[in-house]
Parts: C-alpha cells; structure tokens; sequence
C-alpha cells in the first residue's frame, strides 16, 4: 500500500489538470447514457450514478479545482483507480456486452479514465497556488 501511495504523487499530471478533466468526465458520464439512450437499463443506471460520483469527487477534493475541499487527494486517486476498473469490467460482470455501444463507451471511458488517474500527481496544489496569490500586485 505504501508503494501505491508513493505512486500515487508521482505523476506527471497536475492536480489542477486532473480537477478539470474531473468535471468533464463527470459531465460525460451523465450525458452519454442519456445521449445514446443504451439498451441495456443496467448499464443507463450504473453510468449515471457513476457520473454522480464523480461529480462529488471533483466538487470534494482538496485541490485548487475542489469546490468543499474534504477528500485528500490520495483518497480521490484510490476512489478514482476503482471506479475506472468498474467501469472497464462492468459489461462482462453485470451482463451487457450485448450492448455494444455501451460496452465500448464503458471499456474506452474506463480505460481512458484509469490512464489519466495513473498518469496524475495526487497532491494538494492548493499551497502553491495560495504562494502565487500572494506574490501577484493588488488591483
């Protein structure tokens, strides 16, 4: 577990960069099942409270793009780590792969997902951006 943790802060990916893509895969995992009205109800449900989630983390995180800024950023990466494997595993698990559309969107989204989430730096950026704050002149 340590090693993961150590990993975890290791990215390339900045916190601020990952918050962002944070709200945009949110949004993404509410649209799209609505959006391409999957045949499977299962995969319609599982995607949108998924969507919800990730939504709270993005809001949650105690990052400069977190809006309660609770969650430590490790924790988010753990939660994120295992909502992408959900998401890639989902349609063999839960029996939709009969679906195709949604099998692809979820494999391709959870994929993506997971290679953005090992690729991230998770740390508070909130210290160096209070530090650039306070060096920029007064308006």
């Amino acid at each position: 577990m340590d090693y993961l943790l150590r990993f975890l802060r290791r990215g390339p990916i900045s916190p601020r960069v990952h918050g962002t893509l944070d709200y945009l895969l949110a949004a993404a995992l509410i649209v799209v099942p609505l959006a391409v009205d999957f045949d499977d109800d299962t995969a319609t449900v599982l995607m949108l409270i998924l969507g919800g989630a990730a939504t709270l983390l993005a809001i949650g995180t105690n990052w400069s793009t977190g809006i309660i800024r609770i969650l430590p950023p490790v924790l988010h990466g753990l939660a994120d780590i295992a909502a992408t494997i959900v998401l890639i595993v989902a349609p063999f698990v839960l029996g939709f792969t009969d679906d195709t559309v949604a099998t692809v969107l979820y494999v391709v989204i959870g994929a993506g997902g997971l290679g953005a989430t090992l690729l991230t730096r998770f740390e508070s950026d909130l210290s160096s951006a209070a530090h650039v704050a306070s060096q920029q002149p007064a308006v």
